[in-house]
């Protein structure tokens, strides 16, 4: 190193230390020095021994007040933190964790603060991710990264069968089946096949067999159970009726039916209603498939899929084939020769759900619905094709257009006659004014 470079760093650092002579006065003893440094060398290594050890002290001194009031902070700050926590946590006088059982961690709670907070409040309070950190090892191996909990979600509790439902149901079922393979009369009718005026056109229908009266709570319990005992759970979970759909008449005290209507068995004999139009094919399906095995390989194939009517077939088995107008009993008027009304239907004004709800509540409850096999059967011996419950039918032949047919209970004589206007065309959800009643198309038999 050069002369002149030497100096100008003992200059520079002269600046830096604490005035005690002026520069010219220290000038001309810096430059004999460096000239001749065998002149005064101890006596101004001694000098500059004296300032640096000031100056280090100083320095070291600084740094460390800095450091001790930076991690004095720290420490107060984490103990004010802990004793929040424990005093969140854990209550006066209960004993606290061992050390190595794991605890979640808790953010101390804050005063409310405004929606546009700063960042730096933001950033403070949101915990650090472990995902960052991912290169630092873990300072207490029992240290565990909080599981990510989900709000619980209620599941659905399935029916539990006593050993009598169980009974019920293997009895129930196979007199459905029976009734089915045998077309037994008390539950179908045929409809012989040919050409009629439906609605002022020819048209022709294939035989077929059709209910006496709309499925029945009995009928759909069974096939619900049955799909338990089979531990087919998600075709339940699509067939069940939805009760909670007598609250669609929320002004009307209709929970005596939610309660009861479906489940209660004194109601066993009234048409199944709040089931959605998933659920009345599903149950169509059953039938078919149930038939099947009972009647054996050998069998199976003289019977034809139970499913729901088409409206052409609907209005063939109603009408008689064409020969009874307006309504299935024949004739304009809506009372029997006897003054009792022919179906189950709005007749009046006075007639309103409230003083039919009123007498559901004292177990009137055919005030309401009335049991699929009631009033008077039309000339083929079908029970309630108008009023009671309207039933779903299909407008076209595949089967892609949902309606329904015969009108329902609370429905006016006008809704109800066979040719009646459908309000409830294209509904496919539950309604406790909408059930259905099946058919299968009759087969030719080989010999």
């Amino acid at each position: 190193m050069d002369k002149q470079n030497y100096i100008d760093q003992l200059f520079a650092q002269a600046k830096k230390d604490p005035v005690m002579q002026s520069f010219e006065q220290t000038k001309d003893r810096f430059k004999s020095s460096v000239n001749n440094p065998a002149v005064n060398h101890s006596k101004t290594t001694q000098v500059f021994t004296k300032k640096w050890i000031i100056m280090l002290t100083t320095v070291s001194t600084i740094s460390l007040s800095l450091f001790l009031l930076w991690n004095n902070g720290e420490t107060k700050t984490k103990q004010q933190t802990e004793k929040t926590r424990v005093n969140q946590v854990i209550p006066e006088n209960t004993s606290i964790p061992a050390p190595h059982s794991p605890e979640p961690q808790f953010i101390q709670a804050k005063k409310a603060t405004p929606f546009l907070a700063s960042i730096q409040e933001l950033v403070t309070e949101l915990p650090i991710s472990n995902e960052n950190q991912a290169e630092k090892p873990a300072e207490n191996p029992n240290d565990q990264k909080l599981p990510s909990f989900k709000p619980l979600e209620d599941p659905y509790q399935f029916p539990v069968l006593t050993e009598e439902e169980i009974a019920i149901t293997k009895k129930k079922k196979k007199a459905l089946l029976k009734a089915l393979v045998k077309y037994d009369k008390d539950a179908y009718r045929y409809v012989p096949s040919g050409t009629f005026d439906y609605n002022g056109k020819q048209v022709s229908v294939q035989a077929f067999y059709i209910g006496v009266g709309e499925v029945t709570n009995f009928e759909y319990r069974t096939f619900l159970f049955d799909l338990i005992m089979q531990g087919k759970k998600d075709e339940f979970l699509k067939a069940k009726p939805d009760q909670s759909k007598w609250n669609t008449y929320s002004m009307y005290n209709l929970r005596y039916f939610q309660e009861n209507y479906f489940s209660d068995k004194k109601y066993n004999n009234y048409p199944v209603v709040n089931i959605s139009r998933e659920g009345a094919e599903l149950y169509c399906k059953w039938l078919s498939e149930e038939v099947r095995k009972y009647v054996g390989d050998e069998k199976e194939a003289n019977y034809n899929d139970v499913r729901l009517p088409l409206r052409v077939e609907w209005v063939k088995a109603a009408s008689n084939e064409g020969k009874q107008l307006p309504y299935p009993w024949n004739g304009p008027y809506i009372r029997h020769s006897t003054g009792a009304l022919q179906g189950n239907f709005v007749w009046g004004k006075t007639d309103s759900i409230t003083a039919r709800a009123y007498k559901a509540d004292t177990l009137k409850i055919h005030d309401i619905l009335a049991p699929t096999k009631s009033f008077w059967p039309n000339a083929l011996g079908l029970y309630n094709m108008s009023g009671n419950a309207a039933e779903m039918v299909y407008e076209d032949i595949n089967r892609t257009e949902p309606g329904t047919a015969g009108g329902g209970w609370r429905s006016w004589p006008e809704e109800v006659k066979i040719y009646g206007e459908d309000k409830y065309k294209g509904v496919v959800d539950p309604k406790p004014t909408i059930g259905f009643r099946v058919v299968s198309t009759y087969l030719i038999l080989k010999k």
